[in-house]
């Protein structure tokens, strides 16, 4: 009877294996449920049989190495040792919670930034967790675990979950579709009309100060610069965050942060949140989205309104927006983490872009991005179009051709790209001003600026090559062009690095230049600060779309059509307001020229920073003591502001265009 008790039964090389991959594949359920729980998540239930799959297959290999480990112990151990299947899915069913609530916290909680807080919770979690384990092992060494009706179950409901999934996700697309929102008609131009065609480029992470037409001292922006001098120019125009996630919504929408609740790394879309693209849709225009970022993509719903939307894949942008993929792709940025979960990072790539569907865009480079950019436009040109393309601008890792990067290298020999500082110095992150970056010599942010710049320059030059071929094309004539940046880039002008972790000047300046012949004088400078919020209605005013279409809510940036028209500086300006969210950090920040407050809560911490951007543009000398009057009118200002835009969020549902609205467009061409 004790032989029996200690026979093998399955090797471990079997069990490891599929014990770990289903209790990937319940990970990867249990995440998009959550997400859905969650809500105004990229994830539905169509979701759930590829990430499950996909995790189920990351875990195989997990398994497989602990199986190995598992029969090496064994065979050097040698006395047989029971290996039950269940005790080894519970196991890894274990690690799989784990991971799953502490990358809850850290993903949704502390965005990946902590402090001295967010580090004990961490600890004390993480303790916890392992309490747990040492508990569930020694029950096991006292009573193996039965295969009871509880186990069953389990096992059962999500094998049916998956089997849903997989039938959901079969079926014709029309069942998909999410039955909580309101499907638009569709809209075609019946008419002749010549508008104008319309490009609308956003450069990431550009600050307005490294281009040579904001007056910064190298050639970074040649070509932009002789765009400036055939338009107008925004001199001090204001991203609304310093994070893509934020500041895009923002930008295509007219609406605030708070409105809008595109806060997070799964944010959708709200459906009844109107962008640019839409409005050109409406109106008969040929629609087409080009982008290198997951944050603006279909996975995120911006393909509302756009005939053609070439980016990255969507399953692969889902893929590492689930708890354990975000964990793969960061662990990348840390050295020693990496090393260990390389393996798996890298067959996670392959599963996502081979098992699941090639990307669009086999690179995001400027040249692959401006070709595509310049084939769509030969082909589409039989009625006005509206293009918008999200490039990676001054994105890091800041990589450039060679013959770029030695316009700005300060050494004479340029190293191999192999050796570039292409990174951020690594870091558990940080949240200012309660988060000093690391130290680092001033040697290499040298050369991290020149290599900065470099990617600028390059870009600048496609942005050339488009404006030649509109040219040669005999197209320059009858397109209004916009460049502008989602947000800028930090280096160390307050003790960080890269974006989205404040809000202070270098990272929401952003340039903003438009030029369209006959329809904006050349060589206007407004010198005044504006609201990238401000580019959507003086478009639809610009372009007299508010004479064919009414929207269905107040947008909120104001319109500056007429001032530009008149050669004008826009008068009687609003306040401007910027939002920036990273987990259960908050930055809001309110500029009345030139009075600049930010306001940031960080856990239980509050900081209130007071500048006056005319005598202290770089923002260095808080004035926040010395000028108490000041900083309270701003905060009740600031405070009204955001109540306001709260008071408006917006849902998941899409807008019908009402029938008073429709019979208008029918009458004027745009419909039939």
């Amino acid at each position: 009877m004790a032989q029996k008790r200690q026979r093998t039964g399955f090797i471990p090389l079997l069990i490891g294996p599929l014990s770990a991959s289903l209790s990937g594949v319940f990970l990867g359920e249990w995440n998009v449920l959550l997400e859905m729980l969650k809500g105004k998540s990229i994830f539905n239930f169509s979701d759930l049989p590829g990430i499950s799959i996909w995790h189920g297959l990351l875990w195989l290999v997990i398994g497989l190495a602990a199986g190995l480990v598992w029969t090496v112990w064994l065979a050097a151990r040698k006395k047989p040792v029971r290996v039950d299947f269940l005790v080894w899915f519970i196991i890894f069913s274990y690690f799989a919670a784990w991971i799953l609530g502490q990358g809850f916290i850290n993903t949704y909680v502390f965005a990946g930034i902590f402090n001295q807080s967010g580090l004990i919770i961490n600890v004390i979690f993480f303790g916890l967790a392992l309490a747990g384990l040492i508990l569930l092992l020694r029950s096991f060494r006292q009573k193996a675990p039965s295969f009871n009706p509880f186990w069953k179950s389990y096992l059962t409901i999500h094998l049916a979950l998956l089997l849903a999934g997989l039938i959901v996700l079969l079926s014709p697309s029309d069942v998909r579709k999410d039955k909580l929102a309101n499907e638009e008609p569709v809209l075609k131009l019946v008419t002749g009309d010549s508008s104008k065609n319309v490009i609308l480029v956003i450069w990431d992470a550009v600050r307005a100060d490294h281009l040579s037409c904001y007056g910064y001292p190298l050639k970074t922006s040649p070509f932009l610069d002789s765009l400036a001098n055939q338009g107008v120019i925004f001199e001090q125009a204001m991203a609304a965050s310093s994070h893509t996630v934020e500041s895009v919504p923002s930008l295509l929408s007219s609406t605030l942060s708070s409105s809008h609740q595109m806060n997070d790394i799964t944010s959708y879309l709200p459906s009844d949140l109107i962008i640019i693209p839409e409005v050109f849709k409406a109106l008969g225009y040929n629609t087409v989205a080009f982008s290198f970022n997951p944050y603006f993509s279909p996975a995120y719903g911006y393909d509302q309104g756009i005939d053609r939307f070439f980016a990255p894949d969507e399953f692969s942008i889902k893929a590492y927006k689930t708890i354990f993929g975000h964990i793969l792709d960061r662990s990348t940025r840390l050295a020693v983490v990496n090393q260990v979960l390389k393996p798996i990072y890298l067959l996670s790539q392959r599963l996502s872009t081979l098992s699941f569907g090639e990307t669009e865009l086999a690179s995001t480079d400027p040249e692959t991005m401006t070709k595509r950019m310049m084939n769509w436009i030969k082909n589409h040109a039989q009625k006005p179009f509206f293009l918008l393309a999200h490039l990676e601008g001054g994105h890091a890792p800041y990589l450039a051709p060679p013959a770029f990067v030695k316009r700005f290298w300060p050494e004479e020999n340029l190293p191999e790209a192999e050796s570039w500082p292409i990174t951020f110095p690594q870091s558990l992150g940080l949240f200012l001003p309660f988060r000093e970056g690391p130290a680092v010599a001033e040697a290499d942010r040298q050369k991290m600026l020149a290599l900065y710049d470099a990617k600028i320059l390059y870009h600048d030059y496609w942005l050339g090559q488009l404006i030649e071929f509109l040219q040669e094309e005999r197209r320059l004539k009858d397109t209004l062009l916009v460049v502008t940046a989602d947000h800028g880039e930090e280096f160390y002008d307050h003790c960080g690095w890269g974006h989205g972790h404040s809000l202070y000047q270098e990272l929401t300046h952003v340039p903003l230049i438009m030029a369209g012949e006959g329809l904006l004088p050349t060589g206007l400078r407004i010198k005044g600060p504006i609201s990238m919020l401000d580019l959507f209605p003086t478009l639809y005013h610009l372009l007299g779309m508010n004479e064919v279409l009414s929207l269905s809510y107040t947008l909120e940036g104001e319109d500056l059509s007429q001032a530009l028209v008149q050669k004008k500086e826009p008068i009687n300006k609003k306040p401007i307001c910027l939002e920036l969210t990273q987990g259960s950090r908050r930055s809001k920040s309110l500029i009345n020229y030139p009075w600049k407050i930010i306001h940031s809560v960080f856990s239980s911490e509050e900081v209130t920073e007071l500048y006056n951007l005319a005598d202290d543009p770089q923002e260095k000398n808080d004035l926040s003591v010395i000028c108490p009057k000041e900083k309270e009118q701003l905060l009740i200002s600031l405070q009204k502001i955001i109540t306001r835009a709260e008071e408006k969020m917006f849902k998941s549902q899409r807008r019908w265009i009402s029938p008073s609205e429709k019979e208008k467009l029918r009458s004027l061409g745009y419909i039939d």
